[in-house]
C-alpha cells in the first residue's frame, strides 16, 4: 500500500525536529559543562584541585572517553599526566608521550606543544602519527584523539587531551568547546599562580616589616630600656582596645606595630633628658616633643602602612586640638592614633617613671575617663575602661 505524499513529508518532518531537539540538547550540555568549568575555575584553591575538577566535569560528557591534562617537561621532553577522567584503564602510565621529534612526539599532544595548536587524529587505526600507541589505544576504544595547548604568560605549559570512543568525534563545535576549555584552564592556572606570586610577595614583606620592627625595638632598647618596655606595654593595650572595639584583623595587626614602635623617635633625644628626674624645661620639652616628627620621617623610607606612620605621628595629637605636633581637632585625628594616644597615657600613668613613682592603673583610668571627649575619644575610653573593669585586661 502505497504511503501518501503527506504521510512521508510528516515522517521527514517529524526526523527533521527530532534531530534538531538533539542537536540542541547537544549544545546545550556543552554550554552547560563550560558553565560548570568556569565555576571551577574560580573555586579551585590549588592547581592540581583545577586539572581534576576540570577533568571530571568533561568525563561526564557522553562522547568523551578519556580526558586528561599532562604538563610539559623541559629537560627530557616528557609529558606528565597530572589529572584524568573517563575510562583510563593503566593507559596513562602504559605508554610514552613526548614532545620531542621521536615517534612519540608526533601525536597530537606532542604536536599541540610544538605548534602551540589544536591538533587532532580522527581515526587511530587510520592514523600513521599514532602508530606508537595505536595497539594500546584501540583496544581501550579510544578512537579519536585532540589535544589542545594550555598557554601561561606566552608559554605552553601543558595540554589539555580528549580520547572519544568514535571517529571524527571533533567538529566545529568539539573544537571551539574544547579551546574554550583549555583557556579556562589557563585562566585557572593564571589566577592561582598571581595568587600565590602575591602571597610570596605579602609574606617577604611581612617578614621584611618584622624584621625592621624588630631592629627598631633593639635600637630602643640598647639606647632606653624604659622606652622600650613601655612601647611594648603600649601596643598590648591598644591591641586589646581594638579588639574590644570588633575592629578587624589588619586593622589591629597595624595598631600592634603602630604601638611597638611610636616612640621611635625617642632615639634622637638626648638620655639625660630621657632620664632626668625632675621637671624638665620648656626647651628640653620641645625637644622631647620633637620625637614624634623625628619618628615620622625615620619610618616614612620604610614598607609600613601609612597608618602606621600616622599613629606615629599623631599620638600626641587630641581631640580639642590641644596636641602636637600640629594640634588636629577630632576626626583629623587617624582611629589608630586615638586609640594609641589612649594607651600611651594609661601605660605611661600606671608606670614608674625618672621623674614620679606610678600612679597607678586607677589614677590612670580617671584620667581618661574625666577627658573622655574632649581630649580622647569616647569611643577608645570606653573600651579601654571596659577592659580593666571586667577583666579582659591587665599590665603584667
Amino acid at each position: 500500500m502505497p504511503v501518501p505524499d503527506g504521510c512521508l513529508i510528516l515522517s521527514e518532518d517529524i526526523s527533521d525536529y527530532k534531530l534538531a531537539i538533539e542537536k540542541v540538547t547537544y549544545l546545550y550540555s556543552l554550554q552547560t559543562a563550560i558553565r560548570n568549568i568556569n565555576q571551577l575555575v574560580l573555586l579551585a584553591d590549588d592547581e592540581n584541585q583545577l586539572y581534576q575538577l576540570v577533568c571530571q566535569e568533561l568525563g561526564k560528557l557522553e562522547w568523551i572517553r578519556l580526558v586528561w591534562i599532562g604538563f610539559v617537561e623541559r629537560g627530557n621532553y616528557n609529558v606528565r599526566p597530572v589529572a584524568h577522567a573517563g575510562f583510563e584503564d593503566g593507559f596513562l602510565s602504559s605508554v610514552r608521550i613526548t614532545w620531542d621529534d621521536s615517534e612519540y612526539g608526533m601525536g597530537p599532544t606532542g604536536m599541540a606543544i610544538k605548534t602551540g595548536k589544536p591538533c587532532i587524529v580522527q581515526d587511530t587505526a587510520a592514523d600513521l602519527t599514532c602508530r606508537s600507541w595505536r595497539e594500546e589505544r584501540l583496544k581501550r576504544g579510544y578512537v579519536a584523539w585532540a589535544a589542545f595547548p594550555i598557554v601561561y604568560r606566552g608559554n605552553i605549559i601543558g595540554t589539555l587531551n580528549v580520547d572519544s570512543a568514535k571517529a571524527n568525534a571533533f567538529g566545529n563545535e568539539e573544537m571551539a568547546f574544547l579551546e574554550e576549555v583549555s583557556r579556562d584552564i589557563a585562566l585557572g592556572v593564571k589566577t592561582l599562580r598571581t595568587l600565590a606570586e602575591l602571597e610570596q610577595s605579602n609574606r617577604m614583606l611581612r617578614e621584611a616589616l618584622r624584621s625592621t620592627e624588630l631592629t627598631i625595638c633593639a635600637m630602643l632598647e640598647r639606647r632606653d630600656p624604659y622606652t622600650a618596655v613601655h612601647e611594648q606595654r603600649v601596643s598590648l593595650l591598644a591591641v586589646a582596645i581594638g579588639k574590644e572595639m570588633g575592629l578587624p584583623e589588619d586593622k589591629i595587626e597595624g595598631i600592634r606595630i603602630a604601638g611597638v614602635v611610636h616612640d621611635v623617635g625617642k632615639i634622637a633625644v638626648p638620655a639625660e633628658i630621657l632620664s632626668k628626674p625632675g621637671k624638665l624645661t620648656d626647651e628640653e620639652f620641645n625637644i622631647v616633643k620633637a620625637h614624634v616628627q623625628v619618628g615620622y620621617d625615620m619610618m616614612k623610607t620604610t614598607q609600613f602602612a601609612e597608618s602606621i606612620l600616622q599613629a606615629v605621628l599623631q599620638h600626641h595629637e587630641r581631640l580639642d586640638g590641644s596636641g602636637y605636633p600640629r594640634g588636629l581637632r577630632g576626626d583629623e585625628i587617624t582611629l589608630e592614633a586615638r586609640i594609641m594616644a589612649v594607651a600611651d597615657v594609661v601605660e605611661a600613668m600606671s608606670s614608674h617613671r625618672p621623674y614620679r613613682p606610678a600612679l597607678g592603673i586607677d589614677k590612670a583610668l580617671e584620667e581618661v575617663s574625666r577627658n573622655k571627649g574632649i581630649l580622647y575619644d569616647s569611643e577608645v575610653v570606653d573600651a579601654c575602661t571596659r577592659l580593666f573593669a571586667e577583666g579582659k585586661f591587665k599590665f603584667e
